[in-house]
C-alpha cells in the first residue's frame, strides 16, 4: 500500500484514520490465523504510515516555531526508521519514504542548537522478552532477537526492577529528548532560514557545512572575554581579535527546486 501524504491537512484526514484502523484489523486477524508473513507485512505498512504522519507533524511544528515539540517528533522518527529498516527491504523503505525521513530527521537535528542533555543511569534487575516473556539470562536466551518482528510484533527487551543511580550531563545522549537548554536563550536562525523556503515536508534539500571569512569590523559586538567567533574554543581576546578577517562556520543550503528570491547571507553577530 502506498499513501500519498504531503501536508498537515492530509495527515489529519478521516481517510488516513480509516486506513490505519483497517491495517490494524488485518494484522489482528493475521495474528489470530498464524499468518506470520501477512502480520509482518501489516506491521511494516502501519509503522511506515505512522512514521510519515509523525514526520509531517514535525515539519508543521517547525513551521510554527514549536522547535522543542518538533525535536521530540524527530527523535521518534529516528527510532522508528531504525526498526523499520532492520525489518524491511531497501525497496520498501524507498517507496514508503522511510529512507528519506531517516536521512532528513538527522539533517534537521543537525541544525538545532541543542548540545547539552541529561542522561539518567539505571541498574536493571532483569530483562524479559516482549514476545514470549522469557527471562533473559547470559546462558538462557529465547529464540527471539531484539529489534526483529515476529508475527506482527516487534521484539524488545523489557527491563524490570529499575533503580535510578545517577543523572549525568552529556553532549551525545542515548535519548535525545532530554534537552537541558532553555529554548528562549538559543539561536534557531538556521532552521528559520531553511523552513522559509520549504512548502511541504517532502521537498528535497541538503546542508553543506563550510566556513566564510568576514572583516574584523563586523565583530564589534563581540567582547574580548567571550567565546571566539571562529569556534576554536578560546576567548576572542586571546584568539582572533587582532586579525583583519575572521573565518567562522557557515552553512550553505542546497535545494532541488529553483529559488526565485534567495535571502541574503545571515551574519550571526
Amino acid at each position: 500500500m502506498r499513501i500519498e501524504l504531503s501536508t498537515f491537512e492530509d495527515s489529519d484526514s478521516p481517510e488516513i484514520a480509516r486506513i490505519l484502523d483497517e491495517l490494524k484489523e488485518i494484522k489482528k486477524n493475521a495474528i489470530a490465523l498464524g499468518d506470520e508473513e501477512r502480520a509482518n507485512n501489516c506491521w511494516r505498512e502501519l509503522e511506515a504510515l505512522e512514521l510519515n504522519l509523525i514526520y509531517i507533524k514535525a515539519f508543521h511544528k517547525i513551521k510554527n516555531k514549536q522547535y522543542r515539540e518538533a525535536w521530540y517528533d524527530l527523535e521518534q522518527c529516528e527510532i522508528k526508521c531504525q526498526f523499520i529498516q532492520e525489518n524491511s527491504s531497501k525497496d520498501f523503505c524507498a517507496k514508503t519514504r522511510v529512507s528519506f525521513i531517516g536521512a532528513k530527521a538527522l539533517s534537521w537535528q543537525s541544525l538545532y542548537p541543542y548540545c547539552v542533555f541529561s542522561s539518567p543511569g539505571f541498574t536493571v534487575g532483569y530483562y524479559t522478552c516482549s514476545i514470549c516473556d522469557h527471562k533473559i539470562r547470559p546462558r538462557s536466551r529465547c529464540a527471539h532477537s531484539k529489534g526483529k518482528i515476529y508475527n506482527g510484533e516487534l521484539c524488545l527487551h523489557v527491563g524490570h526492577d529499575l533503580e535510578l543511580k545517577e543523572i549525568s550531563i552529556v553532549s551525545k545522549p542515548v535519548q535525545k529528548y532530554s534537552v537541558v537548554h532553555n529554548d528562549e536563550t538559543l539561536d534557531f536562525s538556521l532552521i528559520e532560514y531553511l523552513i522559509d523556503f520549504l512548502e511541504d515536508a517532502f521537498e528535497e534539500w541538503g546542508a553543506i557545512r563550510t566556513r566564510m571569512k568576514f572583516p574584523i569590523e563586523k565583530f564589534s559586538r563581540v567582547k574580548l572575554d567571550q567565546d571566539c567567533p571562529c569556534k576554536g574554543g578560546g576567548r576572542f581576546g586571546d584568539c582572533c581579535s587582532t586579525k583583519s578577517e575572521i573565518e567562522i562556520p557557515h552553512v550553505d543550503f542546497v535545494f532541488h527546486k529553483e529559488i526565485s528570491n534567495p535571502a541574503e547571507i545571515r551574519f550571526p553577530y
